[in-house]
């Protein structure tokens, strides 16, 4: 009869610490993806704005790496036929973690570049306009000057222009927050909480009243 008293008191104390405390969904993981929610977020070498080498393009993504303070080590492109993959810093700021990427995660737009060779002196022939397909990665703003940040032919540069007419990723509308339901939460558990310890207790009231039965003789 004790063991089975026993038994009944740790399901009954496990019970009310259930309702007491109850288990918390494991925290989500931490998002692998950050979408700039701004058109200045620098992608840099270095954790210094001073090493800025281009924004990221507005509603894209970079993929978060690492955690270091007020800044993300993250990775922006992909390598392929015109991109290569960019490793590098950005601040948090502006920068919203997300757990479902958009279908277009890095920005994917060739730009045209045209050079024109200088003339020669005298009569010689001159060499035409000369147009290059280059990766866009990002605007770059010096004062009231903008610059592109592309990659030809494995190597990095800029060149003249914002080239920031690009299509956008839609930005989904997040679901208003459910104050009510909220805040009549803890007094719900309070109420199943006194429930559960009135009944624990009735419960072994009766059980110690039936194990003294035994010691009542006729």
């Amino acid at each position: 009869m004790k063991t089975f008293k026993f038994i009944v008191s740790c399901i009954l104390t496990a019970l009310i610490f259930t309702a007491a405390f109850p288990s918390r969904p494991a925290d989500a993981a931490a998002a692998r993806y950050a979408r700039a929610d701004s058109r200045d977020v620098y992608f840099c070498e270095r954790k210094d704005l001073n090493y800025a080498l281009f924004t990221i393009p507005y509603t894209y993504c970079v993929e978060i790496i690492s955690t270091d303070g007020e800044w993300y080590y993250v990775k922006y492109a992909e390598d392929g036929a015109l991109y290569k993959t960019l490793y590098g810093y950005c601040l948090k700021d502006n920068l919203v973690p997300i757990e479902t990427p958009p279908e277009n995660l890095y920005l994917n737009m060739p730009v045209t570049v045209t050079f024109r060779p200088d003339a020669p002196s005298g009569s010689l022939p001159v060499l035409g306009e000369i147009n290059v397909t280059v990766a866009f990665y990002g605007t770059y703003y010096s004062g009231a000057t903008a610059y592109s940040y592309v990659l030809y032919n494995g190597e990095f540069g800029y060149i003249y222009g914002a080239n920031d007419d690009y299509p956008l990723n839609e930005i989904p509308q997040e679901p208003p927050e459910e104050t009510p339901s909220d805040s009549a939460g803890p007094n719900t558990k309070l109420i199943t909480v006194i429930v559960l310890v009135a009944l624990a207790a009735g419960v072994l009231v009766v059980l110690y009243l039936t194990g003294r039965k035994r010691y009542f003789k006729p």
